[in-house]
């Protein structure tokens, strides 16, 4: 990873929970000058972190948009191997409630494990280091020395809360929609943003998907399609912001090897004539 400067590393580009080993679940880091913020830690972001050659006891601050398992599943396991690899301080965790009773769970889940670790080898308590910050309400949420990061609200039904948030270097400002709707809140939160990451479906991609699982729930594909936003929605959203380059990450479907990445820029390019990314995991933005 550079040293130097501010970076992008999308760790999971799928939209889930759906298993594959070509994507992993929804995760970026946000690296400055060699520290690194984690956006969501959904399932598979421990491996990816590892195949990066990030380790999550550097992790300054992770930050996580909704409690969908996709977005989450790993919490436990970054903060439970931080803590097992010493941490420097402290880690700041910022996110929708009910955060910290989810981060409580965390700690208990790996209860044993600790309590075994502690009483064998001396180490301080697990608790100490960590910051909990429960956020519903947009605005100023985290601050250091080489980051500002601004928090708002997405619209993910049926979440009460659900965030995006914006990360705010002196070389650069990205922007993570998290988990929403077409949504105007999260246009102002990206306006002109160098690099705005935004979730995306395909809604003919997400037919083909469901007609291969006859056992999902009937209500599904509403479901989806009222908390999410299309690929072109995300174009349209990426230049009424006027950002710099739009990232679509967080595919739904993300396993369906005939919607391309020609067909998710094309959505987007509907609307948006800037640069168009398709995430995929492991890449460097």
């Amino acid at each position: 990873m550079p040293e130097t400067g501010t970076h992008l590393l999308l760790l999971g580009t799928m939209a889930g929970p759906v298993l594959d080993p070509r994507r992993m679940m929804a995760s970026q880091a946000v690296i400055v000058d060699g520290s690194v913020y984690l956006v969501d830690c959904g399932y598979g972001t421990i491996l990816r972190m590892v195949e990066a050659g990030l380790r999550p006891a550097d992790v300054k601050a992770i930050f996580v948009t909704h409690h969908h398992s996709d977005h989450n599943a790993d919490y436990p396991n970054v903060v439970h191997l931080a803590w097992i690899q010493g941490i420097d301080g402290q880690i700041v965790s910022v996110g929708p409630p009910p955060f910290q009773s989810i981060h409580t769970a965390a700690l208990a889940f790996h209860h044993e494990d600790i309590r075994i670790r502690i009483a064998g080898t001396g180490r301080q308590p697990i608790e100490g280091f960590f910051e909990v910050r429960e956020v519903a309400e947009p605005g100023l949420v985290y601050q250091d020395d080489k980051v500002r990061v601004l928090a708002g609200i997405a619209d993910h039904p049926p979440f009460s809360t659900a965030l995006g948030f914006r990360f705010e270097t002196p070389e650069r400002t990205i922007v993570f929609s998290g988990d929403t709707a077409a949504s105007e809140a999260i246009a102002e939160l990206a306006e002109g943003a160098d690099v705005l990451v935004h979730e995306a479906m395909f809604p003919a991609g997400i037919d083909a998907m469901l007609a291969k699982r006859p056992y999902v729930p009937p209500k599904l594909r509403q479901f989806l399609m009222e908390g999410h936003t299309s690929a072109e929605d995300a174009g349209r959203i990426a230049a009424k912001a006027q950002v710099g380059t739009l990232v679509l990450s967080h595919l739904l479907p993300g396993d369906q090897p005939e919607v391309t990445d020609e067909i998710w820029r094309a959505e987007a390019a509907r609307h948006f004539d800037g640069p168009i990314v398709v995430g995929r995991d492991l890449m460097l933005v």
